[in-house]
């Protein structure tokens, strides 16, 4: 089970992602982490998962190596309104390791729907959210610190990790859905994937398949992927998603799986 909320994460479709994902690897490697949660659904014995959210990264890093130093404060902290919102103004660069592993913990369990968005400072500026919310299980923190022992964690932009990629290895990237010609608001970490990324994400598949990597690629179905990826399968379907996370505002999105290999 993973630890944190995620927005955009991939957890309803598990199943087909599941079946997708080919039976044998030499090593899992997922560029835009977030939750991980195909890394924890398929248990490889060697992966990389990395994002550019350094907060992200970091957090995983003490949750792997301490989990229950990192659960014991989060644990005991006040769940009241008023201290979600002082904890988000802290200056988590001020803190511990331990204190700012855990506020981001915190954070994000209580914050409005698992989103994880920023100002241009790159200060975390979600609304915290409401009905049945809190952290996790010490048992929870400790299982998934058992999963992260085996991964190489890092905090990298998504081309450096899919250069990594060789012979035998299984990439799954799933990018944010980048709109064109919107100003950058923020959501996964101001500077996160945009549309001028598309062009590098293309590059580095592309380059990854011809060194024997495995790639399965899920976006959003405009991303013209007969003409950027020819002779790659094409999967496509239609999934329900809440708008700027309100369920109010739910809607069917066309979605589609690529892939260099045939499942």
């Amino acid at each position: 089970m993973p630890l944190l909320r995620w927005a955009g994460s991939k957890k309803k479709l598990l199943p087909l992602l599941e079946r997708a994902a080919p039976p044998t690897m030499r090593r899992y490697i997922e560029p835009f982490a977030g939750s991980a949660v195909l890394y924890l659904k398929l248990r490889p014995k060697s992966a990389i998962l990395s994002d550019i959210n350094e907060d992200l990264i970091h957090t995983y890093t003490l949750v792997r190596d301490n989990p229950d130093a990192v659960w014991r404060k989060a644990a005991f902290w006040p769940t009241d309104e008023a201290f979600y919102y002082e904890l988000r103004a802290a200056d988590p660069s001020a803190m511990s390791d331990k204190d700012r592993a855990a506020r981001f913990v915190y954070l994000n369990r209580f914050c409005f729907n698992g989103v994880y968005r920023t100002n241009r400072e790159g200060r975390f500026n979600v609304a915290r959210g409401k009905g049945h919310l809190g952290i996790p299980t010490r048992q929870m923190f400790r299982a998934f610190a058992k999963r992260l022992q085996v991964v190489d964690l890092r905090c990298a932009d998504f081309l450096t990790t899919v250069k990594r990629a060789g012979n035998g290895d299984f990439v799954y990237l799933d990018p944010p859905y980048a709109v064109p010609h919107t100003r950058d608001r923020g959501e996964y970490g101001l500077g996160s994937f945009k549309q001028e990324d598309v062009d590098r994400l293309t590059e580095g598949l592309l380059a990854a398949s011809q060194r024997g990597a495995k790639v399965l690629l899920s976006y959003s179905d405009r991303l013209e992927v007969e003409d950027r990826f020819r002779g790659w399968q094409v999967r496509r379907l239609e999934v329900t998603r809440n708008v700027c996370g309100f369920v109010g505002s739910r809607r069917r999105a066309g979605e589609v799986l690529v892939s260099n290999y045939a499942w």
